[in-house]
């Protein structure tokens, strides 16, 4: 993950930057941003600070910035939720698994899904033991 954290509106962004390859400002302003509700200028705010911060890249085309997403977005969640684990949960996933089993909301392929997961870190403690 890189090194700086993002606010919720710089991932959004970020999202949909990496969802459709390279985007000028005004391009996601009115496909993003007016959607719900936010100003060009707030979108080239934002644009400007995942630039600075690594996250996206810009090039100058016809005299217009186009950006393009350097890391995508499950990197982005990974680092996030690694972050949230360490700092937040003093790095135990137990609490984490305990709100899921509390809430009962997973549907069938989540919950699918997290069975894939246990499987594989289960394989992988097998093969660290041998």
């Amino acid at each position: 993950m890189q090194p700086n954290t993002l606010g919720d509106q710089e991932l959004a962004l970020l999202r949909f930057v990496s969802a459709n390859g390279t985007v000028t400002a005004g391009e996601a302003a009115t496909q993003f941003g007016e959607p719900i509700g936010l100003a060009r200028s707030t979108i080239e705010t934002v644009l400007t600070r995942l630039y600075k911060k690594g996250y996206v890249t810009r090039t100058k085309e016809d005299g217009v910035f186009r950006y393009r997403a350097t890391i995508e977005p499950q990197e982005v969640m990974g680092g996030l939720v690694e972050q949230f684990v360490a700092k937040t949960l003093g790095g135990s996933l137990v609490p984490f698994a305990t709100f899921f089993s509390r809430q009962n909301q997973l549907s069938d392929s989540e919950m699918a899904e997290l069975e894939k997961l246990v499987a594989k870190l289960e394989f992988r403690k097998q093969e660290n033991e041998q």
